[in-house]
C-alpha cells in the first residue's frame, strides 16, 4: 500500500530509478521511485515555458522547481504555467501549500496560475520537447518517499499532444491574478489556525466558529475557479470540452458538464457567485449556453446526437 502525499515514507525496497522502452516506434523512458531526478531533466529541458499540472504542491518543492529553472533557464525568461485544484480539504489537509503558489509569482517574472476543478493529473512538460507523465504530486512524498511511476516522452508530437489536452482542460478554470491569489492565501491560513485551535478544545463556540470559516473558505475557493466570467460563459467552455471528447446525446451531454464542474452544478443548493446563479439553475445555464453555441454554428445537433461543428479547409 502506498503512503499519501502526507503520510510516512514507504519501505519498499528501492528499484531502478528508469529504463527505456517503446512506445511504437518511438522511445520513451520508465521512472520509478526517486521521481526528482526525472523531473528535474524535464524542468531543465524548458526554454520557453514549464507546464506543470499537480493538485498537490508544497511550498520547499516550489522553491525547488525555481531553483532548477534558474539553472536550465538562467536569464529568466521561461514562462512558468501551474495547473492545480485549491480545494479546502487539500489545504486543511496540508497537501495544498497556497503559499507555495504565491512564491512562484515572487521568483519568477513570468507566472500563470490557474484553478481548475477536479484536476489529478501529474503531468509535468518543457515546451513541446519532454513531457513526465506520472503519479507524482509536486510534493517531497511524491518525490522521494513514496512508491511512484512515470513515463518521459521526447516525441514532439507526443508532448504536443499531452500539452494540448492540459490547455483544453485547463479552459475550465480560472487564472489566479497575484492580489487574487493573496486574497486566498489569507483565507486558507485562517481556515489553518481556526481548524487547530478547533483540534485542542472542545468548545462549541470554536467549532461553530470553524464552520463559518470553512463555509466561507470554500466559496471563496470556488470563486477563484470561475472568476470574472460569466456562467454562460464557463458553461460554453464545459460543453465545448465535453463534446470535443465525442458526439453525445443530451441525455449523456447535462451529466457530463456535471462531472466537469460538480460544484457549480450542485442540485441542492442555491449558490451565486459574482452575480452569477450555478447550483440548482445550472441546466438551465446549460440549455441556454448550448442553444448560443448552435446557433453560433460551433456545435451541430443531428436529431439524436450533438457534436462540435469541425473546421473546413477552403
Amino acid at each position: 500500500m502506498c503512503p499519501s502525499d502526507t503520510g510516512r515514507t514507504n519501505k519498499f525496497r528501492a528499484v531502478p530509478a528508469h529504463h527505456h522502452q517503446s512506445l511504437g516506434k518511438k522511445p520513451v523512458i520508465i521512472h520509478s521511485r526517486p521521481l526528482r531526478a526525472a523531473l528535474a531533466d524535464v524542468v531543465h529541458c524548458a526554454r520557453n515555458e514549464l507546464l506543470i499540472a499537480s493538485p498537490y504542491i508544497k511550498e520547499k518543492e516550489a522553491s525547488w522547481v525555481c531553483d532548477e529553472l534558474a539553472v536550465g533557464s538562467p536569464n529568466d525568461g521561461c514562462r512558468l504555467r501551474v495547473l492545480t485544484d485549491i480545494r479546502s480539504d487539500s489545504v486543511l489537509g496540508g497537501s495544498l501549500d497556497l503559499e507555495a503558489l504565491e512564491l512562484f509569482g515572487q521568483r519568477r517574472s513570468s507566472v500563470q496560475i490557474v484553478s481548475l476543478p477536479r484536476l489529478h493529473a501529474k503531468v509535468y512538460v518543457a515546451d513541446n520537447r519532454r513531457a513526465l507523465v506520472t503519479s507524482a504530486n509536486l510534493t517531497p512524498s511524491g518525490l522521494d518517499h513514496n512508491f511512484e511511476y512515470g513515463v518521459c516522452l521526447d516525441d514532439a508530437a507526443l508532448v504536443s499532444k499531452v500539452r494540448e489536452d492540459l490547455e483544453a482542460y485547463a479552459r475550465l478554470g480560472n487564472i489566479l491574478s497575484g492580489a487574487e491569489l493573496h486574497s486566498l492565501l489569507g483565507v486558507a491560513q485562517e481556515l489553518k489556525t481556526e481548524y487547530a485551535q478547533m483540534e485542542k478544545s472542545a468548545s462549541r463556540k470554536l467549532k461553530a466558529s470553524f464552520t463559518r470559516t470553512l463555509h466561507r473558505a470554500r466559496k471563496e475557493f470556488l470563486s477563484a475557479q470561475v472568476g470574472s466570467r460569466s456562467a454562460h460563459s464557463l458553461f460554453s467552455e464545459a460543453l465545448i470540452y465535453a463534446l470535443s471528447q465525442g458526439p453525445l446525446t443530451t441525455e449523456q451531454l447535462h451529466p457530463r458538464v456535471q462531472t466537469l464542474l460538480p460544484d457549480l452544478c450542485d442540485d441542492e443548493v442555491e449558490l451565486v457567485i459574482n452575480g452569477q446563479r450555478f447550483g440548482k439553475r445550472w441546466k438551465h445555464a446549460v440549455r441556454n449556453a448550448q442553444q448560443y453555441l448552435k446557433r453560433s454554428c460551433q456545435i451541430k445537433f443531428d436529431g439524436v446526437r450533438w457534436s462540435l461543428v469541425l473546421p473546413t479547409n477552403n
